[in-house]
């Protein structure tokens, strides 16, 4: 692995540390926190750098301020390619005081600040660097190197659905995500499966409530049941265990009527081996279950799934995996461990799609993840973007 750093060397001496915190600022003044997102700025303005660069570029509209983007650049075609994925979103606004402007990008004490800069603007920036360098090298490649840069990621992960639907990827052998690590290494995600209850009553004056229906009072057998039922599973060695939560209920308006709604949604993170239609499955049985367990004249409860994204693992002895954390413990002169982490990411549409080993990789710390005075540190945005050129030409040479 050595001599891939010496093969490598002057790939690396082209890396510009004022010219890719520039680029870290610049992505993070483009304002895109999802809600609504608004991505669409932001990729053409990376798809112009990238066409600019001699890759084949691709907006994928998805409305008209949002779009992610495809860039790929060619090879003589004798491997798989290898996709590097980041997204363009960022999490919510807030009305917190910062330090900094949150999105002035400033860069000050070693550090690129600004929402997203974690999270993972700083991961794009080191991305494309990286692909620019490559590029400009005219480095000659065996495999394609594609960028997949998405929109809608915090928020049900369109922009990567919506690629997988429509760009012919041809063999891939891996994806590598820039989501923020510290540059640590996570090969494991939990399964997201979001599902919403909504009890159907009638609303009417307290003084008639004989001829209504309380939606609340469908709901709570409901929720009784939910909250002893029991879901099987087997601990993951790195995602641990199952765990669920009901995390939003919404119902009545004054408190002299009755509700004739009431809505729950309920967050279910899985690990491998559960089956996401078996649980809703499941769930479907108890409402049924409860519909026959209560005096409820008129009971309606019905439940929906408003996002399925299943858990993913890439066993750690993968040979791709083994490789990768070679190239990290060069650069950042430490053994990587595996991690994991409890939320989805764009993996949840790319994985299955191209049926493909993936990691997570890249420069931001998770701690800031959406924090007040995000920032991303630039020494992290050279170390990524070191490693990102080595497993480039690693996997693709």
């Amino acid at each position: 692995m050595y001599s891939l750093l010496e093969k490598c060397g002057p790939l690396l001496s082209l890396i510009d540390e004022a010219k890719l915190a520039d680029l870290c600022s610049r992505l993070i003044q483009f304002r895109t926190p999802n809600p609504p997102g608004n991505e669409a700025e932001a990729a053409s303005f990376l798809g112009h750098l990238l066409s600019a660069a001699g890759f084949q570029v691709e907006i994928f509209p998805h409305s008209p301020d949002r779009a992610s983007l495809v860039a790929r650049l060619r090879s003589t075609g004798e491997l798989p390619a290898l996709l590097f994925s980041g997204h363009l979103d960022v999490g919510s606004q807030t009305d917190e005081e910062w330090k900094y402007d949150p999105f002035g990008g400033q860069i000050l004490d070693g550090k690129v600040w600004g929402r997203g800069a974690s999270d993972m603007k700083g991961g794009v920036a080191s991305i494309v660097h990286a692909a620019t360098i490559l590029a400009a090298a005219h480095y000659s490649l065996k495999g394609d190197l594609i960028l997949a840069l998405t929109a809608g990621e915090e928020n049900g992960f369109i922009g990567a659905q919506d690629i997988v639907d429509r760009y012919d990827f041809g063999p891939v052998q891996a994806l590598f995500i820039a989501e923020p690590s510290d540059n640590d290494v996570v090969i494991a995600e939990k399964g997201l499966l979001w599902l919403e209850i909504t009890a159907h009553g009638k609303a009417i004056h307290m003084a008639q409530m004989d001829q209504g229906r309380n939606a609340i009072m469908m709901m709570l057998p409901v929720l009784n049941n939910l909250l002893e039922m029991e879901f099987p599973f087997i601990e993951h060695p790195l995602l641990g265990k199952f765990v669920y939560s009901i995390n939003s209920i919404h119902a009545g308006m004054d408190v002299n009527t009755l509700p004739d709604r009431c809505v729950v949604q309920v967050d279910l993170r899985t690990v491998p081996g559960q089956n996401h239609a078996a649980i809703v499955n499941e769930i479907q049985d108890l409402i049924y279950r409860t519909a026959g367990e209560v005096d409820l004249p008129g009971f309606q409860v019905t439940s929906k799934v408003l996002l399925d994204a299943p858990p993913l693992a890439t066993p750690p002895d993968n040979p791709i995996i083994k490789r990768f954390f070679e190239i990290v413990t060069v650069v950042t002169g430490k053994l990587p461990q595996p991690q994991a982490v409890a939320a989805g990411t764009d993996a949840v549409a790319f994985v299955p799609a191209l049926k493909v080993p993936f990691l997570m990789c890249g420069p931001g710390n998770p701690i800031l993840v959406h924090h007040v005075d995000e920032n991303v540190e630039i020494e992290k945005l050279v170390q990524s973007t070191k490693i990102y050129l080595l497993g480039a030409v690693e996997f693709l040479s």
